[in-house]
């Protein structure tokens, strides 16, 4: 007995649309689970008053901290980011999903 041929497998590539998908997917859960621990520690990195380095207010929940400049800019454009990396990451989802060569 012989047994069947091992080229029935698939060998099928990814394609550079499912890499960018995977790539955009990965940042965007990054930011998703990033975001809730520096929204849970931020008092960790702020003052209540600025000094020299903190020079940056964030109003929080009711009441304003400072941030360093570098770090405030990047938590208030979390919202932003995570917007683009959804919206990104559902584009990239839907070109990746059709077939190399289909036509509607």
């Amino acid at each position: 007995m012989e047994s069947a041929p091992s080229s029935a497998r698939s060998t099928r590539v990814i394609s550079a649309s499912e890499v960018l998908f995977l790539i955009v997917l990965l940042l965007f859960l990054t930011v998703v689970c990033v975001w809730p621990i520096l929204t849970w520690r931020i008092h960790h990195f702020s003052t209540w008053a600025p000094d020299a380095t903190h020079t940056y207010a964030v109003h929080d929940r009711g009441g304003i901290i400072y941030l360093t400049p570098s770090f405030g800019k990047f938590f208030v454009s979390l919202p932003w980011l995570w917007g683009a990396l959804l919206v990104a990451t559902v584009v990239t989802g839907l070109l990746s999903s059709k077939e190399p060569g289909a036509k509607k």
